[in-house]
């Protein structure tokens, strides 16, 4: 390494830490003469070293992502043609070394106010995009992509207030749906591989308001790979899950109320249309475990459908 290099180095790795005035005065010391030096030192870019995989029959986007250790959601972040879960055969896949997503700089943001927001260290950063000065886009290693949320209408329901509050007797959705799979082993529809279904799935449309079957705290709310975005709600003695969700209208840690509007019926994570997939869960010695919503679900089903059609 040249002793400028050693300088420089420290003083971008000291500038980081602060504010644009002093970053900018260090890359004054950082000109184009230097850039390939740069890229010699820290190596390429991840995004401009990426893997091409070319789709092979009987692939899928689960398959691909244990093949390189990655998530899946990195996939769909780097891939955007295969965000609803699919792949098809001959299709070309960008694959990169490492769990990530891809960040495009907004104005006054830099290596530092990035880091900070996925909690990662700027200097870690700043190498994995090759030490470049202002890229217009990096890639941000750990980081777990995620669908932007769609903007939310509140939709109230009869004599009730605007905060969405649905009288359905432990329904999630607004009225009762058919159930297109059950709970229990199954192949399953998007791996063809014969697996435990933990939940069931309820065929509503996209859109359908997602409803919290009862009161309780927001243990979970994001992007659960497999799920897709994921809702899982503590009610004390039990828990339910809400997954596939178009988009999330409440944040971990938040008190809800039966009935309570907690998402959208979507298809994301892995998952061939829309639908809710709907669990019930009972704390154990090993944590949480999934139990058969079908009884609780036909109990009140009905009452629900009774209710809507008054």
């Amino acid at each position: 390494m040249k002793p400028f290099w050693k300088t420089s180095l420290l003083l971008i790795a000291i500038a980081l830490s602060f504010p644009l005035p002093l970053l900018a005065a260090v890359n004054t010391l950082v000109d184009d003469s230097t850039a390939k030096e740069a890229e010699e030192l820290c190596g390429k870019p991840t995004l401009d070293d990426l893997h091409q995989h070319k789709v092979k029959q009987g692939e899928t986007l689960e398959t691909i992502a244990k093949q390189y250790n990655l998530k899946t959601a990195t996939l769909m972040g780097l891939n955007p043609e295969v965000r609803n879960g699919d792949v098809m055969s001959g299709q070309s896949l960008s694959i990169p070394a490492l769990d990530g997503l891809t960040y495009r700089f907004k104005n006054e943001e830099n290596y530092t106010t990035v880091a900070k927001k996925y909690n990662i260290r700027a200097d870690v950063l700043f190498e994995r995009n090759g030490c470049q000065r202002r890229p217009k886009v990096v890639f941000v290693p750990g980081a777990i992509w995620k669908p932007e949320a769609v903007p939310f209408n509140a939709i109230a329901s009869r004599g009730s207030e605007p905060s969405v509050i649905f009288q359905t007797g432990g329904y999630p959705l607004p009225y009762s749906v058919p159930v297109t799979s059950n709970y229990g082993w199954r192949m399953n529809p998007v791996t063809v591989i014969w697996s435990f279904h933990s939940g069931i799935d309820l065929g509503a449309p996209f859109g359908t308001p997602v409803l919290a079957a009862k009161a309780g705290r927001v243990e979970f709310a994001g992007w659960g790979d497999g799920y897709g975005n994921l809702v899982e709600l503590d009610h004390g003695s039990t828990g339910t899950r809400y997954a596939h969700l178009e988009a999330i209208y409440v944040s971990q840690g938040q008190s809800v109320a039966q009935g309570q509007q907690i998402g959208l019926v979507g298809s994301t994570g892995r998952s061939t249309g829309p639908h809710l997939h709907f669990e019930i869960m009972v704390p154990s010695g090993d944590g949480w475990v999934a139990l058969d919503p079908a009884p609780y679900l036909n109990r009140i089903a009905s009452a629900v459908t009774n209710w809507f059609l008054l």
